[in-house]
């Protein structure tokens, strides 16, 4: 039995190294998506995004709803909370392909459209800028050659054009004056409804039972009034 013992060792040891394996595979490909998916979904509160990127990667993702003037933004995600923000609050987008920068549209700032890109393209980053001192910044890698294997890796031409969409959504938020956002987004309250006035009060003579009643009349009375019927009868008999 012992000379087997090292072999065993060997076998259990290659067993536990398979499982980790098949485990890390399994969280970066299935769960750590669905988890990011998840987060996602309930910081825009049902809305559907125009557009979404997720980075499980890193642990990051991001996403735009306009409708619901939403902008998610999850960085380091189990670690840093996810933040939320209106479209006013956008102030700009960058987009770096290989490092450099290729598209920029900052408000009351300057602006790059998208230059010719160059065929060989080994990294894709986006990168939101916001009206949030704590926070100002943003960014999102869409596509490295180090992430290859990992889920949601797009790849060089499907990265592009996700950078496209987040830059085209981005500008067209950045070129609508602040105004006209929040009316749309944040309509007034419709007027209160005018009361209407209240029915006049009628009054109606009742007879008061507090007052005393009036005094019997006498006999002296009926006689002087002259009234036969009321008179008595026995002074006729």
């Amino acid at each position: 039995m012992n000379q087997y013992l090292p072999t065993i060792i060997i076998l259990t040891a290659a067993a536990l190294a398979v499982l980790l394996v098949l485990y890390r595979i399994w969280d970066s490909r299935v769960e750590a998506p669905k988890k990011l998916e998840d987060e996602v979904a309930e910081a825009l509160n049902g809305a559907r995004p125009d557009v979404v990127s997720i980075e499980p990667a890193r642990k990051a993702a991001a996403a735009l709803s306009y409708l619901a003037n939403t902008c998610v933004i999850v960085r380091e995600f189990g670690k840093a909370p996810t933040r939320v923000y209106g479209m006013v609050e956008i102030i700009g987008i960058e987009v770096f392909v290989n490092n450099k920068v290729a598209a920029r549209i900052i408000r009351s700032g300057a602006h790059k459209m998208f230059d010719d890109i160059a065929p060989q393209v080994d990294r894709v980053t986006i990168r939101l800028m916001f009206n949030d001192p704590s926070r100002p910044d943003f960014e999102l890698v869409l596509w490295d050659p180090n992430d290859a294997l990992t889920a949601r890796a797009e790849g060089p031409r499907a990265a592009m054009e996700t950078a496209r969409r987040w830059f085209y959504h981005v500008e067209a938020i950045i070129r609508k004056p602040l105004a006209d956002i929040e009316k749309e987004l944040n309509p007034p309250p419709p007027p209160a409804p005018v009361p209407e006035p209240p029915a006049p009060v009628v009054h109606t003579h009742t007879p008061d039972e507090d007052a005393p009643p009036p005094p019997p009349k006498s006999k002296s009375d009926g006689a002087r009034d002259g009234d036969v019927l009321n008179a008595p009868l026995i002074q006729y008999l």
